[in-house]
């Protein structure tokens, strides 16, 4: 309380003591140092006011003159009208050039700002204007579109590009899964899953991008699809249109909500992937035996279990059903169908259950190795030099041992003697003159001198002089002949035959058991061994041996054909000689092995012929089928089964003559002709793969009646393009002789495409891309060598293997490449035309608003709905392979192929990628000069994958 009384008196002190030290002058001195500071201060800051206040005036005006301050409140209402006016929006552009698409887009644009605009838009006003607006912008997009798309040339796209990047994506899942297993077999434990192993193999191949975040991350997915469709409408949009955010931020999300991303979200769901492969296979009939054959093969214990609770109501059903008499009967069959079915269903659950593991989708056949092959069937070695599945073994083992030598040439020789039979037929025909056929055989036989004789040859084949000689004197003394290399090819296989390095030690090799196991000779030994203690009971034929022809004659004398019908002579025959090959010893059973030497004639010339492995038990499967669908057959005389000495070598010659007798009567051309199928059965059975048979076939209306509900729908589309396949595949079917005969058939100069490396992928994009001239050119050789490239994993397998493949599609389908190529330019043309085009846009239109209004959510199937899809999907697509590529591939190699194919859809991250792939092939190909492979690089560096390099 005392401070302000205090204060007054130290100030007073203090100006007293201040006076009394400075004087009256000192206190006028710093009064001034103190004015003389404010006023320099002040100075300062008006000067800088000044300064700053010219700046930002400058700036002002310079901002007044660009700014348009808006009219105000009467200009507007004097130009409201201007608003009402919408003759700009009725005015109607041609969208596409044709009336029937323009109708069916203008009704789809009217459903879409109907279903999705209105909803929301009537809430904030009635005005139309948005609407027209909306179309007009559309229309004039629309327009831009097809006119980019009339532009481009759709037969490369989808006979290179599409085929191309597909296969691709087949060869990375493929790859992914053989180094996925070898982490497994090697205990790595990299964590590592297949889809990791999948993208990294994409980067390794594509060098610059990845599409992994793009497949896996939604946010990611739809940051991408946004700037994509940024691009999309800034090339397609009018530029008025494009620069009206609002606008064109509405028309993304139209594009990216509600048509991307569903259609994305529809096809790569695998359980829709299925059911689309049923409906493109509708036309196709699902085999009895691929059915099964899925059915054993399959992994999946929910398939199984869905299959068979479908089987079981079947059956409750046609029990229902059966009412005795002729109708009671098919009942029955269709029963015993099923009985069939269902046991193979419980078998192979109860393998599952047990921990097994089988030759099936997802697994490889191992082959344990054995110190000795006393265990093992001991082929001779001209049957697998006469086998194309046995010799492309043979091959593999070869080109380890440094014997691959030997085989080339022996197998050349082999294609000489085609190419010296085609030469002459075409002499005889009166197509080539003698004196050019005499050229072109001894330029062949010259060239192959030069190739692996002579002493100057990189590839020579070590062999006698005086065999070598001889060859150069017949060469050069007698007239062409498809003889002049007999001898050495006799020298040839002894060579083979002999030398420890090469037969005898494959035969120790694990490649023979595999090669076995791919014969069909080895496996299923439970039903298909012939011991020394095998059923006790004699089944024997009733009917006595008799001549062949009185045989045939008493069948068929029921039936009004002659055998000296004309058209008996036009129609193939095939000739079948049963020989006996010795003692073959699995484990404790022993059996009878027999060599099937099988010709094709026609017209008394031999158009093919191959070799055929068969034990007595597949004789007896042919035999009960025969008779099971052909009564008559019953009184053919068969030789039966015979408990004791049954591996007597007497035994054995006589059951030879017997089974030769029986293969003479049922191959009988008049016999054929008479039961409908039966050559389809026979042929089965001397086909160069495993034979099954079967005891009971399936009926198909009980397929039908299980499986028609999924496969529905259109079949126009589906059955033109099935169509190209079986047509391409035809030429090369005509060929029986196998790979390894017509694999050389083409002789020609050292620049003759036989001799070429073999194609290699181009690994700096996707696109797989051969790199042979020919096949490029050629629509439905490179097409075709892609699938077995690719799907069955050909090239990867076996390159021997392939470069006789290549060899052999080149020598029948280069032929037909013109007339084939055109058919499909053709097929292309017309799936792209005006036409088909509104077609489509009708059928979207349809499924999307059906009856003119907005369909609802698609119904929840069942899961065993999916699971049976599945499997009836894979059992479909092996059905519509033709017997004939089976027989060149191996049953093994086929389902194997076709399990890849079925397992990579049923991944839909892969599928998603699959469909980005696909869309920008489409995208690169409509805007050829806008450079969308650096845009889509560019969208996709956010990759980690695309980082860390």
């Amino acid at each position: 309380m005392a401070l302000p009384g205090n204060f007054k008196v130290y100030a007073l002190i203090a100006a007293l003591l201040s006076l009394t030290t400075f004087g009256f002058t000192g206190i006028l001195l710093i009064i001034c140092c103190i004015l003389c500071f404010v006023a320099g201060l002040l100075f300062l800051i008006y000067k800088n006011g000044r300064a700053g206040q010219k700046e930002l005036d400058a700036k002002l005006d310079a901002l007044l003159e660009e700014f348009e301050f808006p009219p105000g409140l009467a200009p507007f209402l004097a130009n409201r009208r201007r608003f009402e006016d919408k003759s700009a929006y009725s005015e109607r552009i041609s969208m596409t050039g044709s009336a029937g698409m323009d109708q069916i887009l203008e009704q789809m644009l009217n459903y879409i700002v109907r279903d999705y605009v209105d909803y929301w838009y009537k809430d904030m006003t009635n005005d139309e204007l948005l609407h027209e607006s909306l179309k007009r912008t559309s229309r004039r997009t629309i327009a831009a579109f097809a006119h980019c798309v009339r532009k481009v040339d759709w037969v490369p796209f989808f006979t290179r590009h599409c085929v191309d990047d597909f296969a691709s994506h087949l060869r990375l899942f493929r790859m992914a899964t053989e180094r996925l297993q070898f982490d497994k077999e090697k205990g790595s434990g990299t964590g590592e899953d297949l889809e990791s192993h999948f993208f990294d193999l994409e980067f390794e191949m594509e060098k610059k991008l990845c599409r992994d975040l793009l497949s896996t991350t939604p946010h990611y997915e739809n940051a991408y699809l946004h700037d994509l469709m940024d691009i999309l409408l800034y090339l397609m949009m009018p530029p008025e249109d494009f620069r009206c955010r609002p606008l064109r931020f509405l028309m993304r999300e139209i594009m990216v909500k509600i048509v991307f991303v569903p259609m994305l979200d529809h096809f790569s769901n695998p359980d829709n992937v299925n059911q689309l492969l049923v409906w493109l296979l509708s036309e196709v009939s699902p085999k009895p035996e691929d059915f099964v054959l899925s059915v054993e093969h399959s992994s999946s214990q929910k398939e199984l279990e869905a299959l068979i609770k479908s089987v079981k109501e079947e059956m409750l059903h046609l029990r229902g059903r059966d009412s005795g008499g002729e109708h009671g009967d098919f009942v029955k069959q269709q029963l015993a169908s099923l009985e069939f079915l269902e046991a193979t269903i419980r078998k192979k659950l109860i393998f599952i259950s047990e921990g097994g593991v089988e030759r099936g989708a997802d697994a490889r056949c191992s082959v344990v190795e054995d110190s000795s092959s006393d265990g093992l069937i001991q082929l001779p070695v001209h049957v697998v030099l006469t086998n194309s599945v046995a010799v492309s073994y043979f091959c593999d083992f070869l080109n380890t041992v440094g014997g691959q030598n030997y085989i080339d040439c022996y197998l050349a020789i082999e294609g000489f003697k085609v190419s010296v039979e085609h030469q002459l037929r075409s002499l005889a025909m009166g197509e080539t003159t003698n004196e050019d056929v005499c050229e072109t055989i001894k330029e062949a036989a010259k060239f192959m001198y030069h190739q692996y004789l002579s002493q100057e040859a990189i590839t020579r084949v070590p062999l006698r002089e005086s065999v070598v000689a001889k060859f150069l004197h017949r060469m050069k003394n007698d007239e062409p002949s498809d003889s002049w290399f007999e001898q050495i090819q006799e020298e040839l296989s002894d060579v083979l035959k002999t030398n420890e390095r090469f037969y005898p030690a494959f035969k120790q090799d694990p490649l023979y058991e595999k090669m076995l196991l791919e014969l069909g000779i080895i496996g299923n030994e439970e039903e298909r061994s012939e011991s020394q203690a095998s059923d006790s009971s004699s089944i024997r034929s009733g009917g006595t041996s008799m001549d062949p022809t009185t045989i045939v004659e008493r069948i068929v004398e029921e039936t009004p054909v002659s055998a000296s019908d004309p058209a008996l002579n036009a129609e193939p025959i095939i000739v079948a000689i049963v020989e006996p090959l010795g003692i073959g010893q699995q484990g404790k059973n022993s059996f009878a092995l027999y060599n099937i030497r099988v010709e094709r004639t026609l017209a008394g010339k031999k158009v093919s012929g191959w070799n055929v492995l068969r034990r007595y038990s597949d004789f007896h499967t042919l035999h009960n089928l025969l008779c099971h669908q052909y009564p008559k057959i019953a009184s053919v005389s068969f030789p039966g089964k015979k408990t004791f000495n049954n591996l007597d070598p007497h035994f054995i010659e006589k059951r030879t003559q017997a089974l030769n007798a029986y293969l003479e009567v049922v191959l009988n051309p008049l016999l054929l002709r008479v039961n409908k199928g039966m050559d389809r059965l026979l042929f089965d059975f001397l086909s160069q793969k495993e034979y099954t048979g079967t005891t009971q076939p399936m009926a198909k209306k009980v397929m039908s009646a299980m499986w028609d509900p999924i496969g529905r729908g259109m079949r126009a589309v589906g059955t033109a393009v099935a169509s190209v396949p079986d047509q391409v595949v035809g030429g090369v079917t005509k060929v029986g002789d196998g790979i390894g005969k017509a694999a050389k058939a083409v002789i020609g100069p050292p620049s003759s495409a036989i001799y070429r490396m073999p194609p290699t992928l181009d690994t700096d994009r996707v696109a797989a891309k051969i790199s042979d001239e020919d096949t490029t050119e050629n629509i439905p050789l490179r097409v075709m060598m892609l699938f077995v490239d690719e799907v069955f994993g050909v090239r990867a397998r076996n390159a021997w293997f392939r470069r006789q493949m290549v060899a052999l599609l080149r020598q029948f389908v280069t032929p037909l490449g013109t007339s084939i190529n055109k058919r499909i330019i053709d097929i292309v043309d017309w799936l792209t035309s005006d036409q088909q085009t509104t077609l489509y846009l009708a059928a979207i239109r349809d499924t999307l608003w059906p009856d003119g209004q907005l369909a609802g959510p698609a119904p929840i199937r069942p899961d065993e709905f999916h699971e049976k899809t599945r499997i009836l999907s894979r059992a479909l697509m092996l059905s519509c392979l033709p017997d004939e590529l089976r027989l060149i591939l191996g049953q093994e190699t086929t389902y194997q192929g076709i399990a890849t194919i079925s397992a990579a859809f049923q991944r839909p991250h892969l599928n998603r990628r699959l469909l980005y792939v696909l869309l920008e092939r489409l995208l690169i190909n409509i805007f050829p000069k806008n450079h969308f492979e650096k845009i889509f690089a560019q969208l996709h560096s956010k990759s980690p994958r695309s980082r860390r390099s």
